[in-house]
């Protein structure tokens, strides 16, 4: 999805107390006691604007508890989508919405609520609204080509299929069922920085599955690895040097059909000082010196003491 609007950021600390206490897990206290949203058009393909809109969610005046509406859809990602807009004086709204490639056609569910910024449990649920992505149209087959000379009418061809390279982000929808890649146990969890090594474990591969494994943004494969007879694989690589800071995709892709993504963090390295050390360092080549200087001090006036009590000595002589 995308176009999310200004509001979004202002209620950014909502959306994960609302989507499920609010939207989810409404009690029926809170049924709407408006019409369910209108979506136009009702059949979208990936890319393609659609709007959503209703009526009932009249603003507050307090400017310190805005009102806004929330819409959520569960598309397929591991959080879901959704979006704010502001409601109109007269309480309708209307948000504009699309899916974004990856996304798999079906039939989504909107959920819509009314909401307060200082309230936990949202005014009211509006009714269910539902979009359906269709599909991209089907390509039509392209026609065999004969080859041969004179009287050999030659063999028909027709091209391969082209199969998605390896490493390739498919988008999570993609992942293979059962697939899970916990941070228990050896694993060093999902954030790294350059040169530092990585462990993960993941499961539900098939047993002696090979698995190539790939860092994204700029495609770095980290090796292969091969799954045990329980379909566990351990992954094991080091950052490369120079890789940026930020987030980034790990894809593990099976030879025998398995596929997994998961998000992954560069960190940046840790900073060294040598403030410490070369102060202890300087510190020693100080104190040797000074030492020296002291005790040449003290020997100096100990002489000086020697003489001056020899010749008090002599006079009373």
């Amino acid at each position: 999805m995308s176009r999310t609007t200004a509001r979004a950021a202002s209620l950014t600390g909502l959306t994960a107390t609302t989507v499920v206490t609010g939207l989810l897990l409404a009690p029926a206290a809170f049924a709407a006691p408006a019409a369910a949203p209108v979506v136009t058009p009702s059949t979208v393909a990936v890319g393609d604007d659609f709007t959503v809109s209703g009526k009932g969610c009249l603003p507050d005046s307090d400017p310190l508890n805005p009102t806004s509406v929330e819409l959520f859809i569960e598309d397929g990602t591991e959080l879901g989508y959704w979006d704010y807009v502001d409601p109109e004086t007269d309480g309708s709204w209307s948000a504009t919405l699309s899916f974004l490639e990856g996304t798999a056609p079906g039939d989504y569910v909107i959920e819509t609520a009314c909401l307060d910024y200082l309230n936990e449990d949202p005014r009211f649920v509006y009714p269910n609204a539902t979009v359906t992505l269709k599909g991209a149209p089907a390509s039509t087959p392209s026609t065999p080509t004969e080859t041969g000379t004179g009287t050999d009418t030659g063999t028909p061809s027709t091209e391969a299929p082209q199969a998605k390279p390896t490493g390739e982000i498919r988008g999570s929808q993609a992942n293979t069922p059962g697939v899970k890649s916990p941070d228990g146990g050896s694993a060093t969890g999902d954030t790294a920085a350059p040169g530092r090594k990585v462990v993960k474990v993941l499961t539900g591969f098939k047993p002696g599955e090979v698995v190539t494994v790939t860092l994204h943004s700029t495609p770095q494969t980290m090796g292969t690895f091969t799954a045990d007879q329980s379909g566990t694989v351990t992954v094991e690589f080091t950052v490369p040097a120079g890789t940026p800071t930020g987030d980034h995709t790990l894809v593990y892709e099976g030879d025998m059909g398995t596929y997994f993504q998961e998000s992954f963090t560069v960190a940046a390295a840790a900073a060294t000082s040598n403030a410490s050390s070369n102060l202890a360092y300087t510190g020693a080549d100080v104190a040797l010196p000074l030492g020296l200087g002291v005790g040449a001090l003290a020997l100096g006036g100990g002489l000086v003491f020697a003489a001056r009590r020899r010749s008090a000595e002599g006079s009373q002589a």
